[in-house]
């Protein structure tokens, strides 16, 4: 998950990364979506919701494994973790009196409170006042964070005591790949009759001409199977892709250090055809 973030989000990565290397969470965070489906603005929050949980183990004697942690909140049952999401296109005052209420008394687990308000625009006049309330007099141990598709259409008092962050769009068709991802992408589908050992200096003079192109190559293709996982479609092998996305993954990383590029090549392939 934090390879996937950084190479499509690196902005958003890098501020929660650097954040949490300093010790500097806010307390309220303000998250721009840039017209991203709900499903990949999901994505992002639920990296962020697990990031700020994660830092809680350093700071408080948590009583809960980290994996059953995350697998709770996953699935929305961690009592410490709270969605709001608009009723009838508003969100209300009583659904935030119900934050205050559930996060009045000490975490059960001892780890840090999070409530996220997806829409957070859609909030009335009287939801806005109870949520400016909460954020003129944080708790150290309640993390809010507001979700919204411009953020100019929330209320500047409660902007302004935000974390802003916005995330990039990210293209979800297979129109926006290049011919060349394509091109690569339908020799990997050929594989086991076509040795793509055979095309390796085609590959090295055009795709992996340095580890600069090849970390934009790596990380386009890695979309591009990414976006395989999300389509409901039965003709996609699953295990297969999440082979894939494994393999890139792990060359991608390799990229970050002094590697010699013939041998990075030559093992990104032959890994390819073993899938």
């Amino acid at each position: 998950m934090d390879l996937e973030v950084e190479s499509l989000q690196p902005m958003f990565y890098n501020q929660i990364m650097k954040a949490l290397d300093k010790g500097f969470l806010s307390h309220a965070y303000l998250i721009e979506t840039n017209n991203n489906s709900i499903d990949i603005v999901k994505k992002y929050i639920l990296f962020l919701v697990e990031r700020i949980y994660e830092d809680s183990y350093k700071n408080h004697d948590v009583t809960i494994s980290k994996d059953k942690l995350f697998h709770l909140i996953e699935n929305n049952e961690f009592p410490d973790y709270i969605e709001v999401n608009p009723v009838n296109n508003q969100i209300k005052k009583e659904q935030l009196l119900f934050i205050r209420d559930e996060f009045s008394s000490k975490s059960l687990y001892n780890t840090r409170k999070v409530y996220v308000v997806f829409e957070c625009d859609k909030m009335n006049v009287s939801a806005s006042n109870t949520i400016l309330k909460f954020l003129e007099e944080p708790s150290d141990d309640v993390v809010a964070i507001f979700v919204t598709s411009n953020q100019y259409n929330v209320l500047d008092t409660i902007r302004s005591r935000c974390q802003i962050m916005r995330l990039q769009y990210e293209e979800s068709n297979e129109s926006s790949f290049s011919d060349e991802i394509l091109s690569f992408i339908d020799d990997i589908n050929k594989r086991k009759s076509d040795d793509l050992l055979l095309k390796f200096n085609y590959y090295s003079s055009n795709f992996f001409k340095d580890k600069s192109s090849s970390t934009d190559f790596i990380r386009e293709l890695l979309k591009y199977y990414k976006s395989l996982l999300n389509k409901e479609d039965n003709t996609i092998n699953l295990e297969e892709v999440i082979n894939i996305v494994s393999i890139l993954d792990e060359k991608l990383k390799k990229l970050k250090y002094n590697v010699n590029m013939k041998l990075w090549i030559d093992d990104l392939l032959l890994s390819l055809m073993e899938v």
